[in-house]
């Protein structure tokens, strides 16, 4: 059995250029020891430049969208830049274990480099797939896959490039900051096969040159100094959970409303500054916010540092909990990322954790409030810091209870019900629920909630809910309301409808051994999609409803108007179109050379009366 709608979301690597005055002067360096990984030389600092410098910082970060992958983590080992001149950057400084399925609506500053300026053409990555670890959700359980070609044959290491010659060129020139972004789309890149637990991978990369990527940045790492005067602390950067390395300097700016939350307790401000500051160099901080380019500055709208972030001095579950036990006492939480102090990340679909009267218990971007773990409930997506009990295979216990030294905090963060419309009245929605963070309702156990998921109250307060349907797929971003106080069942800080917008469509040939028709029409008004012969991939999703597309539902795929990325990757090179006929110009000359197309991917609005799909995004995969 081949199964549908495992390979939605994306990864995108994004880099911020900005120029300094020397190698270590884009803002300073400084020396750095903590939980986050060691001791070391933060050697470059993108968030301060100054005019002068020969040489161009890099800033990269990474972020992907929802997907149905639990896990998808690999070896990220080279990351580079081509000069027209020839001249090969290497930006990556060391190798760096990524899963790609667990940033979901946010970015991560990846590395801080130095490179020197010029025009450049391409870019490329490598992944090293020998020690992948690779879950997908099937009938409520993770399996693990493997990573195969197209052919069906085992991989290890995979470089694929892309070429910005129809894109047009990244320039780097002293003074002039960009935002370049490489984008590892998990959609167009992998087809799962669950009868066999194998995934075909073939990756693929989008490159956009000052791209507005709409999303919160998070940079993560031990503190090197604080400096109240300027509003600012700097980190040495470690990316994701790295113990070790040198990846850069960043400055962190803050602002009167910059929310703090260390060592579990609430400040706001330059409160939160004076905190950290006594909290010492090396205390663990991860930073959510904003890039300001007219300043060139990292701007942070909430942190968190200490024993208040995974990689601090706790052992760390997040996910979302299935089960209230115990009368509130115990949760189960699915979907776990296991972070043990010190830093390292495994991935446990089920995981127990033990609370008590002494857990502190905050909400996210709120850290004042008074909470308790009768917040906590089912559905709700929570981070879990204390002291790892049982590190049994398949029972692992975390005692969060904050008794016997065991440390003990909750965090409830925003959690996502993917669900689709009963009924809309002012103020409320009620949902038939799909979903709860991408995992199957079914998974639930609503026991003591007072909740029905066929019937799920949703209250929206003064979202716009006038274009919003029965029957509607829509996406609910918020929190859970408490354990036992249903309801309403849900607070929602926002509603994404997809009934006409944000679709994801897949289509897949590996199964049939590839299409050398994979179109009808293919001309510069649109291509429709051939499903004649269809492989075991063929869907739309809309949220979280996927429709399957049949030979008489065959999709029309057109562009935006308001422009798009199309691409086209083959033989490991991947080619970028900003121009849809040129794009169709580029695919019609490669089918009429005799190349075989695995898959066609895309991002963009679906019309389900017409079958029109409005791409901004199209990724045509050949061989």
């Amino acid at each position: 059995m081949n199964t549908l709608g495992k390979f939605f979301g994306k990864a995108v690597f994004l880099g911020v250029f900005c120029l300094g005055l020397a190698l270590s002067g884009c803002g300073g360096s400084g020396s750095y020891s903590g939980s986050m990984g060691g001791t070391g030389t933060a050697s470059t600092d993108c968030s301060n430049p100054q005019p002068g410098n020969p040489q161009a910082c890099v800033g990269t970060t990474l972020t992907d969208a929802n997907g149905d992958f639990l896990t998808y983590t690999v070896n990220v080992t080279s990351l580079t830049l081509v000069r027209a001149d020839g001249t090969v950057v290497q930006v990556l400084p060391n190798t760096t274990t990524v899963d790609f399925a667990q940033y979901t609506d946010i970015a991560e500053f990846f590395t801080l480099g130095s490179v020197p300026p010029g025009t450049y053409t391409s870019a490329s990555m490598t992944l090293d797939y020998s020690n992948a670890d690779i879950e997908v959700e099937n009938n409520g359980s993770a399996v693990k896959v493997s990573p195969v070609d197209a052919s069906g044959n085992p991989i290890a290491t995979l470089t694929v490039q892309v070429n910005l010659s129809g894109h047009g060129p990244l320039l780097l020139v002293p003074g002039v900051p960009q935002l370049f972004s490489l984008d590892f789309d998990l959609n167009a890149s992998n087809q799962v096969n669950l009868g066999n637990d194998t995934v075909a991978v073939s990756p693929v990369l989008y490159a956009q040159v000052d791209a507005n990527i709409g999303k919160n940045l998070r940079v993560r790492g031990p503190l090197t100094s604080v400096n109240t005067g300027g509003s600012y602390y700097t980190i040495g950067l470690r990316p994701f959970y790295n113990a070790g390395g040198d990846f850069g300097a960043n400055r962190v700016y803050i602002t009167s409303n910059t929310t703090f939350l260390i060592n579990g307790q609430g400040y706001l401000g330059s409160q939160g500054l004076q905190a950290l500051q006594s909290a010492g160099a090396g205390t663990a901080v991860v930073a959510q916010g904003t890039y300001n380019f007219s300043q060139h500055q990292y701007v942070a709208t909430e942190v968190n540092a200490g024993s208040s972030v995974p990689g601090g001095t706790l052992d760390a579950v997040e996910g979302v909990v299935t089960a209230v036990n115990g009368g509130g006492t115990s949760f189960t939480v699915r979907g776990a990322t296991l972070i043990r102090a010190q830093g390292s990340a495994v991935f446990n679909d089920n995981v127990t954790v033990n609370v008590g009267p002494n857990t502190r218990v905050r909400e996210v971007g709120d850290p004042g409030m008074t909470a308790t773990v009768n917040d906590i409930s089912v559905g709700q997506h929570m981070l879990f810091l204390g002291t790892l009990t049982n590190t049994s295979p398949g029972s692992l216990t975390l005692d969060a209870t904050g008794s016997n030294g065991s440390g003990g905090f909750a965090l409830l963060k925003h959690t996502r019900v993917g669900a689709t419309v009963n009924s809309t009245a002012s103020g409320s929605l009620n949902v038939n629920v799909l979903s709860f963070d991408g995992r199957a309702v079914s998974l639930f156990n609503f026991a003591g909630t007072g909740s029905n998921p066929l019937s799920y109250l949703v209250d929206t307060g003064n979202l716009p809910l006038a274009t919003i349907n029965p029957s509607d797929p829509v996406d609910v971003d918020g929190f859970v309301s408490p354990y036992g106080s249903a309801p309403p069942d849900f607070n929602a800080d926002s509603v994404a409808d997809f009934a006409n917008a944000n679709a994801l469509l897949a289509v897949g040939w590996i199964s049939v051994g590839g299409s050398t028709a994979p179109f009808t029409t293919l001309n510069s008004t649109g291509l429709v999609v051939n499903l004649s012969n269809p492989g075991s991939v063929h869907v739309v999703r809309q949220g979280p409803v996927i429709t399957t597309l049949t030979a008489g539902t065959a999709p029309t795929l057109v562009a935006n108007t308001n422009g798009g990325v199309f691409v086209i990757r083959q033989s490991g090179v991947v080619t970028i179109h900003l121009i849809f006929a040129d794009f169709v110009t580029d695919l019609t000359g490669r089918l009429s050379a005799g190349a075989v197309t695995y898959g066609v991917f895309g991002v963009g609005q679906y019309n389900n009366a017409t079958g029109i799909f409005t791409a901004t995004r199209l990724a045509v995969v050949m061989k």
